[in-house]
């Protein structure tokens, strides 16, 4: 329907009404309705949405175009109306990283427009109602847990009518609503907010906007109240879950590393019906962690969004049980504010995990196998260093020493080396190379390190192409190694310190074999210019800390020590032979140009004593001391003590101090000296 306004000129101060009919189109309003309502049950229906049903109540202000005659009176008064809609959250499809909610759906409702002024028409006061019906839109968010927010849309057909006694007019057209809202969340299915906006009919079936005729029969704002009901449809998981991604499975013997370095990637997915804000997430598995680990946070997760993680763990030793390939479960955590209540979800994940012997193709993953707290090898660490300092022989490299004892002292215990790596994924503990009285070459290396590290003797292991050697730490600067070695062919100097390389491919030859096939594969690898991996274990340990192997229990070892005394000595006399006696040649003959005559009977006395020569050595000592040798009577003086002749070591000693009277190893030497009397 559509009304035209005259001015009666007898009365300037009430308008006049004069109606005008318009042609009824029928059905159109239901035909339409039941068409958008029976899609929207449908999709509903075949898809895993939410959807919600807002009820709305407003007051609708009259201004703008439509409200106004041409003479400049105002139409209507303050209107009322309701309407309800039915929304798809499509965001529950769709969803962002930003929480950005929007949906659409439809929407129907009424509007009551009452005329201004007391216009009554026989009898009944004249009211133009609007009924419409269209589409809707909107874009959602919740900048806190509760606050709602929303700005919304919507553009459909409406029809009005009127009641004029026995006569009904009307007249249908296009129209459309522009708003937002503002609310208060209860609950995630419930909420309320204060809505405003602009709505307005244009006439007839085009926009005015679109034209250039002002097509508008009415506009004006609105204000109310929204109430919205949310529900799910479809299969959904509700709380948080999880998925974890492995690349490879866990390494037991890199346990501690899992701290730092991930297990795989931990897919968490929000399914709430709202974000959860404040997430903290952490990993436990029983007996196999030692503690419930944290791996991550986020202030927030917005519905229906996932976020990748990188899983840590902070393993217990218990998972150095496992002997073969297997799994366990594992539990992800997540603590988390869901609408400003505190929240826990559990979720179960399976850890695939390699047995406790596999290994990484990092040289330095070696290192996990050290464990200088392991306490098989550690025993037998100790007890072959009370054979060592039981028989030490004067002069000489104690570490040397300790490493000759200790390779014989395995091969004494009967433990042997089987065969050379025919596995590459795989390694023995130290401690199961005791129990098992055999391993390869590399399971022995391992072995080696571990009882030198057990005792504070640094060591390393070198890898080529083909073999795995270890080194071990001699304690000295080059400059030192002169009087120790005759040259160096037979030693690495890495940084001014010196190590002693050994091959455990001929471990049952002995160390005197092992040391010199060592030199020989080293060399030949340097002069074809071969790739050569140095690595110290103590350096690796920062990327592979030590795997602390559970007790596999301390079986009886049995050394024959006289055996290994014998093999001892006899690859002392070895190396005295090689490296010693050479040294002892050319210092006699040395050319007195370079170095003084003093210094030359210092070293020779030196080479002497550890040639085991002790009645040269002190005469070397001696003349050198005549000629005004501190180093020569602090020398003799410590000859003196070893042989416990503390009188003798006492005038020695003041002998030095009288030309030094700070030299630290005189003033030691004659506490030691006096506090034996």
């Amino acid at each position: 329907m559509s009304i035209v306004f005259t001015t009666n000129h007898t009365n300037q101060h009430e308008p006049q009404i004069k109606y005008q009919s318009v042609s009824s189109h029928g059905l159109w309003f239901k035909k339409y309705f039941i068409f958008f309502f029976t899609f929207y049950i449908l999709t509903t229906a075949c898809f895993a949405v939410d959807f919600s049903i807002r009820p709305k109540v407003f007051l609708s202000f009259p201004t703008g175009a439509g409200n106004i005659t041409p003479d400049g009176y105002e139409m209507y008064n303050m209107g009322w109306g309701g309407e309800i809609g039915a929304e798809i959250d499509l965001s529950t499809i769709w969803s962002n990283p930003w929480g950005l909610g929007y949906s659409a759906g439809i929407e129907g409702g009424f509007l009551i427009k009452p005329f201004r002024g007391d216009t009554v028409l026989h009898g009944n006061i004249l009211n133009l109602n609007y009924y419409y019906f269209g589409i809707s839109w909107a874009f959602y968010y919740f900048p806190l847990s509760r606050l709602y927010t929303r700005i919304d849309g919507n553009f459909g057909m409406y029809q009005s009518s009127n009641e004029m006694g026995t006569t009904k007019q009307s007249a249908a057209g296009l129209y459309w609503r522009f708003g937002g809202e503002a609310g208060f969340r209860f609950t995630p299915g419930f909420l309320l907010a204060a809505n405003i906006g602009w709505r307005q009919y244009e006439e007839g079936w085009s926009f005015g906007f679109l034209s250039n005729k002002n097509r508008t029969v009415n506009s004006g704002y609105y204000i109310g109240l929204t109430a919205q009901l949310s529900f799910q449809t479809g299969n959904r998981n509700d709380g948080i879950s999880s998925v974890l991604e492995q690349n490879e499975a866990v390494y037991p013997a890199f346990m501690q590393a899992y701290q730092e370095n991930a297990i795989g990637n931990v897919v968490i997915r929000n399914n709430e019906n709202a974000e959860i804000r404040d997430v903290q997430f952490s990993f436990r598995a029983s007996s196999y962690t030692a503690s419930e680990f944290p791996f991550g946070s986020a202030s927030i997760i917005h519905r229906g969004r996932s976020i990748n993680l990188p899983l840590l763990a902070d393993f217990s030793p218990e998972i150095l049980r496992f002997t073969d390939n297997g799994r366990i479960i594992g539990e992800i955590v997540i603590r988390y504010r869901f609408l400003g209540q505190q929240r826990e979800a559990v979720n179960a994940v399976t850890v695939a995990t390699h047995n406790r012997n596999r290994i990484k193709e990092d040289g330095a993953s070696f290192a996990a196998f050290i464990s200088p707290t392991s306490l098989e090898t550690l025993d037998f660490a100790r007890f072959i260093a009370g054979l060592s300092r039981a028989n030490r022989l004067t002069g000489h490299n104690q570490n040397m020493q300790y490493a000759v004892w200790l390779l014989e002292g395995l091969r004494a215990s009967g433990i042997t080396e089987k065969s050379t790596v025919n596995n590459e994924s795989y390694a023995q503990f130290p401690a199961e190379t005791l129990l098992f009285r055999s391993g390869t070459n590399r399971d022995l290396s391992l072995l080696f390190a571990s009882c030198l590290e057990g005792v504070g003797i640094k060591s390393a292991f070198i890898q080529t192409d083909e073999n795995f050697l270890i080194a071990l730490n001699l304690g000295m600067n080059q400059s030192a190694a002169q009087t120790f070695f005759n040259g160096t062919e037979n030693i690495l100097i890495i940084n001014d310190n010196v190590w002693l390389p050994l091959s455990m491919d001929v471990f049952n030859d002995g160390f005197t074999a092992a040391w010199m096939t060592a030199v020989n594969i080293l060399t030949n690898a340097f002069t074809e210019e071969k790739d050569v991996n140095f690595i110290i274990v103590e350096d690796a340990w920062a990327v592979y800390p030590p795997a602390p192997l559970p007790e596999l229990g301390r079986n009886i070892i049995r050394t024959d020590n006289e055996a290994a005394k014998n093999e001892f000595n006899k690859v002392m006399q070895e190396y005295i032979n090689k490296e010693i006696i050479p040294l002892i040649q050319i210092t006699q003959n040395s050319n007195l140009t370079v170095m003084n005559e003093a210094a030359r009977l210092n070293r020779l006395g030196i080479l002497n004593v550890r040639a085991g020569l002790i009645t040269e050595g002190k005469t070397a000592y001696e003349r050198a001391a005549s000629l005004g040798s501190v180093p020569a009577m602090t020398n003799r003086g410590n000859l003196a003590l070893i042989e416990r002749d503390f009188t003798a070591a006492q005038r020695w000693f003041n002998m030095a101090l009288e030309l030094d009277s700070g030299n630290r190893v005189a003033i030691r030497g004659l506490e030691r000296a006096e506090g034996s009397r």
